[in-house]
């Protein structure tokens, strides 16, 4: 029935590979916030800032340029190669992770921090793996869609990237964890451990989110 599918429906590479081009802006608003970060910890985050916030909303307005378009590209559900319901649920995850990415700029565009430097360098390990953790979502994506559309990769290996995304994530939650102990305990102003929390808490969205779409993904390729 796959197999037919294939032929049947001419604009699947539209829709499908379509997830790859909405996933491009999405890893992209990984470097501003990075670079937001930076900004934070050099206690410059007001400098240039306003040019930050530009870009990530320009990437959202990219994303979801592309999310339309993929959409008005969808042929019946009946002619598509993966379930329609499991395809909105991806991109539904997938957007979700620009807009944590941009709910944390704004949070560390609010003023200089004041916490101890080992708080700092816990948050910058964290952000690290939250940005390995969505890197990997790439090529579980691409060997998604190669298997979805051309049926050549193995699926045992496919579901191994998917398993990747999830084990980095789990590895990032293992960081946060100390991270959030570390806030706590830290002798601090409040404003700037709330502000601090809830960058956490986007971060952490972002991972999750990521960890979600493998999990779709998974879904996607299961007879």
């Amino acid at each position: 029935m796959l197999a037919l599918l294939r032929r049947l429906a001419p604009r699947r590479r539209v829709y499908m590979t379509g997830l790859l081009e909405h996933y491009a802006p999405v890893a992209r608003s990984l470097a501003v916030v990075e670079e937001a970060f930076g900004r934070y910890v050099r206690k410059s985050a007001d400098r240039g800032y306003q040019m930050l916030a530009g870009r990530i909303d320009a990437l959202e307005g990219e994303a979801d340029r592309i999310e339309r378009r993929v959409r008005n590209h969808l042929p019946p559900a009946g002619l598509m190669v993966v379930d329609k319901t499991l395809f909105f649920t991806y991109t539904r995850h997938q957007d979700n992770i620009l807009d944590a990415a941009q709910e944390a700029l704004t949070w560390l565009g609010l003023g200089d921090p004041d916490v101890p430097p080992d708080v700092l360098d816990l948050f910058g390990e964290y952000l690290t793996r939250v940005k390995k953790t969505v890197r990997r979502l790439k090529p579980a994506l691409a060997d998604t869609v190669a298997l979805v559309l051309e049926g050549t990769l193995d699926r045992t290996a496919v579901k191994r990237r998917h398993h990747e995304v999830r084990q980095r994530h789990l590895k990032a939650q293992r960081v946060r964890r100390d991270l959030l102990a570390s806030l706590f305990a830290a002798t601090a102003d409040f404003r700037d451990v709330y502000r601090l929390l809830h960058v956490l808490e986007c971060l952490e969205h972002m991972s999750h989110e990521a960890e979600a779409c493998a999990d779709t993904l998974r879904a996607m390729i299961a007879r």
